[in-house]
């Protein structure tokens, strides 16, 4: 993404902070912990969410939170009273609307159907809607290297033709992350156009443990980028350098 954006004349600071902002006529100029100063049109600060549970009054009746106030759940969204449950941002889990409701409806299937049910918190598709977008599902490399005995990694890098014919010459990034053992797919990320729809089909897959034999075996839609999730068949051999770090 940084690449992407620089190409595009982006420029990033890092380790800085505002130290001052001051509106001049349409403009606000800012100034940095290093003492850079900018010119813009807006600011904006993201400084993330915590849970709002501090109304709810959680202590009167003994239910946990952590140190950010989020509610402490086991797998099956339970708190530390047997009787209260708490799902959706409050938890501190994931904050997607979309997981909420799955959450919610395990609880459901808990409660009221008489089948213990836990929400997959690691099979949950998510993007960052960026210029190229980011689409992953799954286990990252990292997760993955911890959860697995021995894993393979396929990756690839090019440029589509869409982009390739419009002169534009982005790139795109898709990595499978593969449990050696089952063979079976378990991460899957992807850099570039279209990455966040990609990846909702890409879940499907995961989800019903589709093993690399059937991406495989199942027919590339030329051309198109998502081909390349169903042509890797190279695995990704880390550079010594790297496995040195």
């Amino acid at each position: 993404v940084e690449a992407a954006y620089r190409a595009r004349g982006i420029k990033f600071l890092y380790n800085q902070v505002f130290d001052e902002l001051v509106q001049e006529g349409g403009n606000i100029r800012s100034r940095t912990s290093t003492g850079e100063v900018l010119e813009t049109e807006k600011v904006m600060l993201c400084v993330g969410r915590d849970p709002n549970t501090g109304p709810l009054n959680l202590g009167a009746v003994g239910v946990k939170t952590d140190a950010k106030g989020a509610i402490e759940v086991d797998d099956y969204s339970r708190t530390n009273i047997e009787n209260i449950f708490a799902i959706g941002d409050v938890t501190g889990r994931m904050q997607l609307t979309p997981v909420a409701i799955q959450e919610g409806a395990a609880v459901a299937e808990t409660l009221f159907n008489n089948r213990p049910t836990m929400f997959d918190h690691k099979c949950v598709p998510t993007a960052v809607f960026s210029h190229p977008e980011i689409g992953t599902v799954g286990y990252t490399e990292d997760e993955a290297r911890e959860a697995f005995a021995k894993i393979d990694i396929y990756k690839s890098s090019f440029t589509s033709l869409f982009d390739t014919l419009s002169g534009r010459g982005d790139k795109m990034m898709m990595k499978l992350v593969v449990d050696a053992d089952r063979d079976r797919v378990v991460g899957c990320h992807i850099f570039g156009k279209d990455a966040a729809e990609m990846a909702q089909l890409a879940a499907v897959a995961i989800k019903m443990g589709a093993t690399k034999a059937d991406f495989d075996a199942t027919t590339a839609l030329h051309p198109s980028a998502a081909e390349e999730l169903v042509t890797m068949r190279e695995k990704w051999i880390q550079p010594k350098a790297e496995a040195a770090e």
